[in-house]
């Protein structure tokens, strides 16, 4: 029998004493015997009235999280189960509760925050669907009963799914995007001049309105009049409108023109959909806030290997919990945050978010509250975090892979890739949290001056955050919606990327270690330091950094100015002509922000590969492209740096002209070899290489194509 074994108490006060002797002689955990229960949504026997055994077992696992003590494990086999599972008890440390996949069923147990939707009514003409043309095709559903039910007050349907593919919103313009030609009100009316549509006919609709070049905002049109767009009074936009930024509108049933899209009329409180195959069938849309989450002062508890997709908010929502292990789950479709560790008026400390996959969410895959200390963050892939494809439209939020407040984290080996935002965001001044072995590409697909790894903020005090033995590559920055920018094309990475760094270090960021990274491919800066001081930057590798490999940029105000910084044994490789290996500009006439030696300034096409702008005393700007020499002779900086005249200097080997050369790295945490064929190679040292290198975990090595006899093997 699966049941627990307790001492029972009998009439006599002799036996009452006996029995307290002896629970205290065996420890504070004997009266209680770990059990094991199982949840199967697909059993025909399966209730929440039986007792939870594997021939008996429950039908939601809400159920078990109501039963269960410390060291209890909940087994859930494969099912779907549409419920939000709340987590009220707490183990120990020796006894954790576990809620876990059955053995063999991990990614099956699927915890399913989406409505299925069935009643279904063909528009009969126009009419019915706010005069779309393609009204044949649409259907529509009545959902203000569920809308009047949801929590949200200002309940919208944010996400559909059919044959649980994710399904495009309606939109306005159907590709690209608008500009306002006047602003009424810079936070909540602007006018279109461009416009044609009939009044109210984007009532109810999302209007995606950029506003600086790192922000887009969704707010809802409280009122369209004809050239004019009323947004509503909340959420107002991040910043104020302008007529420099564009934006887009979305979930506009006159706009469904293609067979998948769909809009949600908040007015009516129905949902339009031209469905795919023409039939409205295996229809779902997020609707329950949360898959999982916990009371607060919940502890030691373990989630492993289940599923969770579609909620309304966040799949994981950690409130004030702590010492909790979240453990290869995966996590899909999560409107806001995948897995959310909120630690508002209390502590949410010591929690483990280990080999989590983390997809598709719209805001963020992992975010970390300002007071939650000592997480641990190891393992996760975070893919497509508010957009998959370059110049994609955000769904919602700035949108960040991982994103950490928190004092004394650790955030390592996690693999993040495709982000509209920023790869990895270090919320504020360092706070001993260790930056680690994380592999980050394709950041900035949706927004601009941005980075794979973003900080900023400063400390007055010993804390320090420490970034090393990252690689990061593919830092974009979509600068659409931008009439700066803008071409009147689609956007491509070739004609939109730009302002985006490998490693921002912003407004004020002091004490960051940053060392051992590779960062590759940047389409601004390798390392960004915009008006930050007292940094360390040594060991790094920047190679192919669009605009500089290594960027100062320093602001004559308290805490902005270039001072205490380190730029140490850093190799600066410039794979093109126009790329600078160092960029400094300062709006003082002062060129020195603390030391720097033992570099490598290489640029094989060009010998002014240092750029400096500075205001002198006497008045205007003074830009100049140096020569290390002239750059050594201006700071009195890199007396033993070297440039990539030096590798000429081996006579028995010649860099052929022009020169090519690539780089090889290991973004895991085994060495790693590379078979290089029959091609031959220097390194930045002028050391040979060839047949094949070997790269310890996260290393890199930048590889130069050169001419020399490669020795025979040795005679016996």
């Amino acid at each position: 029998m699966n049941r627990r074994s307790r001492v029972t108490s009998c009439c006599s006060p002799m036996w009452i004493g006996l029995a307290v002797v002896l629970l205290h002689s065996l420890g504070p955990h004997a009266a209680l015997q770990a059990a094991t229960y199982y949840v199967d949504a697909n059993s025909p026997v399966a209730d929440d009235g039986n007792p939870g055994t594997e021939t008996q077992p429950w039908r939601t696992i809400g159920k078990a999280a109501s039963r269960v003590q410390a060291g209890d494990t909940v087994l859930i086999k494969e099912g779907v189960y549409r419920e939000t599972v709340i987590l009220t008890r707490s183990g120990t440390g020796e006894n954790p509760i576990t809620f876990a996949a059955y053995p063999g069923h991990e990614g099956k147990a699927v915890i399913n925050a989406a409505q299925p939707v069935t009643a279904w009514t063909l528009c009969t003409g126009p009419a019915d669907c706010l005069g779309n043309p393609n009204w044949s095709h649409i259907y529509y559903a009545d959902v203000a009963g569920l809308a009047a039910a949801h929590p949200d007050d200002e309940f919208g349907i944010r996400q559909v799914f059919q044959h649980g593919e994710r399904l495009p919103r309606s939109r306005f313009p159907n590709a690209g995007w608008s500009y306002p030609t006047a602003v009424v009100d810079p936070k909540t009316t602007f006018e279109d001049s461009t416009l044609t549509k009939p009044r109210t006919y984007f009532n109810g609709a999302v209007c995606h309105i950029k506003t600086a070049m790192w922000r887009i905002d969704q707010v809802p049109v409280a009122g369209s009049l004809g050239k004019r767009i009323v947004l509503a009074k909340s959420p107002n936009p991040w910043h104020d409108i302008s007529t420099r930024f564009g934006y887009y509108i979305t979930s506009v049933v006159g706009e469904i023109d293609a067979e998948g899209e769909w809009a949600y009329d908040a007015t009516r409180k129905r949902l339009y959909l031209w469905p795919r195959g023409d039939l409205p069938d295996e229809v779902e849309f997020t609707y329950r806030e949360y898959c999982l989450r916990t009371y607060d002062n919940v502890s030691f508890n373990v989630i492993r290997g289940l599923t969770m997709r579609y909620p309304y908010r966040y799949a994981v929502w950690l409130y004030l919990a702590n010492n909790v292990t979240l453990e290869s789950n995966t996590i899909e479709y999560a409107f806001t945050f995948g897995i959310q560790l909120q630690s508002t008026y209390g502590p949410c400390d010591d929690n483990q978010i280990i080999r989590n996959t983390i997809r598709y969410s719209g805001y963020r895959a992992i975010n970390v509250d300002g007071e939650a200390a000592r997480c641990n963050v190891e393992g996760n892939y975070a893919y497509a975090t508010g957009v998959e494809h370059f110049g994609g439209d955000l769904l919602n939020g700035p949108s960040e892979g991982i994103y950490i407040a928190g004092r004394s984290a650790r955030i390592y080996n996690n693999r993040i890739d495709c982000v509209g935002n920023v790869g990895l965001y270090l919320h504020g001044e360092a706070r001993n949290r260790d930056v680690s072995y994380n592999y980050i590409t394709n950041t900035g697909l949706a927004l601009s001056d941005t980075g794979g790894l973003y900080t900023a903020g400063f400390v007055d005090g010993p804390e320090k955050d420490y970034i090393h033995h990252n690689i990061i590559e593919d830092s974009f920055g979509c600068r659409t919606m931008d009439k700066q920018y803008d071409l009147g094309i689609p956007p491509t990475v070739e004609t939109y990327s730009g302002d985006a760094s490998g490693i921002y270090i912003d407004e004020e960021g002091n004490n960051r270690i940053i060392e051992h990274n590779t960062v590759i491919g940047s389409r601004f800066a390798g390392i960004f330091f915009h008006w930050a001081s007292s940094n360390t930057i040594r060991n790094n590798t920047l190679y192919d950094n669009a605009r500089a490999q290594v960027y100062f940029s320093g602001n004559n105000q308290p805490r902005k100015k270039l001072v205490d910084n380190s730029l140490l044994n850093n190799t600066l490789f410039a794979a093109d002509e126009g790329q600078k290996t160092f960029y400094m500009s300062a709006n003082y006439d002062d060129v020195h922000f603390g030391q720097s030696d033992e570099n490598r300034f290489y640029n094989p096409y060009s010998s002014t590969h240092i750029y400096v702008s500075r205001y002198p005393a006497q008045g205007g700007v003074l830009r100049e492209n140096l020569t290390l020499d002239g750059w050594r002779a201006l700071s009195g900086y890199d007396a033993n740096s070297t440039e990539f005249s030096r590798l000429d200097r081996f006579g028995d080997m010649t860099i052929p002209r022009p020169v090519k050369s690539r780089i090889v790295y290991n973004a895991t945490l085994n060495a790693t070899s590379v078979n290089l064929g029959t091609d031959t190679y220097c390194d930045v040292e002028g050391n040979k290489v060839y047949g094949q290198v070997t790269l310890e975990p996260f290393e890199s090595k930048i590889l130069i194509s050169a001419a020399y006899e490669v020795p025979g093997p040795a005679l016996p």
